[in-house]
């Protein structure tokens, strides 16, 4: 009886549907990912640029729109990491979060306090202020 449930419903061995060109395609998909091939992410920050038309204003005001936020974010965290203290190149192992108002000051882990920075640099900020780490850098 076990066998026979396990038959009807494990998906993987069972679903006609999803062959092998299917988990070939998703392998695929998923390399690209890995290796960090973005295009389709890029197109689409693109396609929103043509629609939404922004400013210099509009940014110095604080106005932008969410979707430019967002896809600038992916953009800095995932195609074009670097460290924002010494302008290192960084990969997926080599990133780390700095809070650039250090929590020990009472910073918070939001998305607008966090950049992206090496292991060197984050560790030599420790929970200083910006302005005392740039001071004491140069």
């Amino acid at each position: 009886m076990q066998a026979t449930l396990k038959i009807d419903y494990d998906t993987l061995t069972t679903d006609r549907e999803r062959g092998p060109a299917y988990y070939l395609a998703r392998r695929k998909r998923r390399r690209q990912r890995r290796r960090g091939t973005f295009e389709a992410r890029l197109a689409r920050f693109r396609e929103i640029a043509a629609h939404k038309p922004t400013s210099p204003a509009d940014l110095v005001a604080g106005q932008l729109d969410p979707a430019y936020v967002s896809e600038f974010r992916f953009y800095e965290w995932n195609v074009l990491t670097l460290c924002v203290y010494c302008n290192e190149r960084l990969d997926k192992r080599t990133v780390t979060r700095d809070h650039v108002i250090p929590r020990a000051a009472g910073g918070l882990s939001t998305p607008e306090n966090l950049v992206p920075s090496c292991a060197a640099c984050n560790r030599r900020k420790g929970s200083k202020p910006l302005w005392k780490f740039m001071l004491e850098r140069n």
